[in-house]
């Protein structure tokens, strides 16, 4: 309800034709959605089904994606996280619904843990609120099983090496991993992967045997 509340006093407009009513029209973001992000992050190859190759040895069973980080996507992911237009939460879940294909019902969706100083400016968690938005539409459960170790922040400055090296420390369990569970860990941008593989390996080293990564946009092309 407190979401929806400020576009009812200053309606937003669409961030592709300029309507006024929503983030995006409902044709605008019809387009968007037809515009099917079909090839692996790490390598690039055409893919009819999940945005990982079999070739890939990874801590992960599949990565999806929902679109490259550009235009229009770009600027809701970059208003969402630094100019507090939370109303994009919505949104942003539903691309990641999109993205998603049905999943059973004791699958977790894991939000990767924002830094403290993030949230404390931000004035909240932003992938968390999307990974509960994204649970209550696919009525599965959300919990925040991982924690962070340092408050290190990933930056698209750093180059492939530095961020994997970071990366190794990030995270620790926060809970109680059920081995026969479908694990799905929830990131808006991936660049270079470091953090949500990172999130994965410590999932599968605490006994998790079916670990899944569901990221909004690729940052960059895929080099590998």
């Amino acid at each position: 309800m407190f979401d929806t509340l400020p576009s009812i006093i200053a309606p937003h407009h669409c961030y592709k034709c300029g309507k006024t009513g929503d983030i995006l029209c409902l044709d605008c973001k019809k387009y968007i959605i037809s515009r099917k992000y079909d090839m692996c992050v790490l390598c690039g190859d055409l893919l009819e089904n999940g945005n990982l190759c079999k070739k890939h040895n990874l801590p992960c069973d599949m990565i999806w994606c929902f679109s490259r980080r550009t235009g229009v996507v770009a600027k809701i992911i970059d208003d969402y996280k630094f100019n507090r237009v939370q109303a994009a939460a919505d949104l942003l879940s539903e691309f990641l619904d999109e993205a998603l294909p049905e999943l059973p019902p004791d699958t977790v969706i894991i939000p990767i843990p924002t830094i403290s100083k993030n949230i404390r400016r931000r004035g909240f968690d932003h992938i968390r609120k999307i990974a509960i938005k994204l649970s209550r539409r696919r009525k599965i459960e959300c919990r925040s099983l991982l924690r962070r170790r340092n408050n290190v922040t990933q930056h698209f400055t750093k180059s492939s090496a530095q961020r994997k090296r970071q990366a190794k420390e990030f995270f620790e369990i926060a809970g109680k991993v059920d081995k026969n569970k479908r694990y799905i860990i929830i990131d808006d941008i991936f660049t270079t992967g470091s953090t949500v593989l990172a999130a994965a390996e410590c999932l599968k080293k605490n006994g998790a045997k079916h670990v899944e990564i569901a990221v909004i946009a690729r940052h960059g092309r895929p080099k590998l």
